[in-house]
């Protein structure tokens, strides 16, 4: 689309001087003819200029269209130096979209990378299973991790609860949980300091390969240092703007973070004081 923009705008440049160059041509012409005609006596003599001025004046136009083809180059040179900003702005465009899709799959294959074992108990065997949880899955068995962390800490204050939950499954986790952070970061990170037109569509692209319970693990890594990086493009692409309350330890929560960071969450929204 936006190539045939350019290809118009173009066109349009084109057909104004051929029109311009065809109004000086007529203007001058009319001027030439109907002019002189006021100029002859009743004997058809030109009176007060030489016979020959009417076809001599035509010889102007010789230097008149040699600076019209001159200006026609010039122009020429402009839409060519536009066009070629426009197709270097174009490679750029798609340079950075190629990048960005690189890095994103490399994202999606560290979480489905991710693997959780634990060892259970069969009464009906009489033995041990080992049971494994992979890639998106792990963050719902990680959510219940928190919850289990979250009761263990009743006498705290909130924020010191919220706290002190997620440091446990931090602590449990934290060779696949820093990883998957440092990922997203990347990911933004490399999005902001880019020039591309519409890098907010870009991070939504992001954001909509992230599943409920991804969120909730993210959110409750804000409250923990190991977020602060990725806490800097929260506010700029909006992260928790698609965030489900009802999955959070407490709605209340959604307090202690920066308001701007949930975008155009209303049932967020309505929870900080106006």
């Amino acid at each position: 689309m936006g190539k045939t923009k350019k290809e118009d705008s173009s066109g349009l440049s084109i057909t104004l001087v051929i029109a311009v160059i065809v109004l000086i041509y007529g203007v001058y012409y009319c001027f030439l003819y109907y002019g002189f005609s006021q100029l002859v006596d009743g004997g058809d003599t030109l009176v007060g200029i030489r016979s020959g001025s009417f076809g001599d004046a035509f010889g102007t136009l010789n230097a008149l269209f040699s600076g019209l083809a001159f200006s026609g180059v010039l122009i020429t040179v402009l839409l060519q130096r536009k066009d070629l900003r426009g197709s270097q702005e174009e490679a750029s465009r798609q340079q950075i979209e190629s990048q960005f899709y690189n890095m994103l799959r490399l994202q999606q294959e560290i979480v489905s990378s991710i693997d959780l074992q634990r060892t259970q108990f069969n009464p009906i065997s009489n033995s041990s299973i080992q049971i494994v949880t992979q890639g998106r899955d792990c963050f719902k068995s990680w959510d219940r991790m928190l919850k289990v962390e979250y009761e263990k800490h009743g006498g705290l204050s909130q924020f010191e609860r919220v706290e002190a939950a997620y440091g446990g499954v931090w602590e449990k986790h934290r060779n696949d949980l820093g990883l998957y952070l440092r990922s997203l970061l990347n990911l933004f990170r490399f999005l902001s300091k880019s020039n591309h037109v519409d890098k907010k569509w870009l991070g939504d692209v992001v954001l909509s390969m992230i599943s409920d319970y991804e969120l909730v693990i993210i959110f409750y890594s804000f409250f923990a240092s190991e977020a602060q990086g990725l806490s800097s493009y929260a506010e700029e692409f909006s992260i928790f703007e698609n965030i489900d309350v009802g999955l959070l330890l407490e709605s209340s929560d959604v307090l202690f973070l920066d308001k701007k960071f949930f975008g155009n969450n209303l049932g967020v929204l309505r929870a900080f004081p106006s």
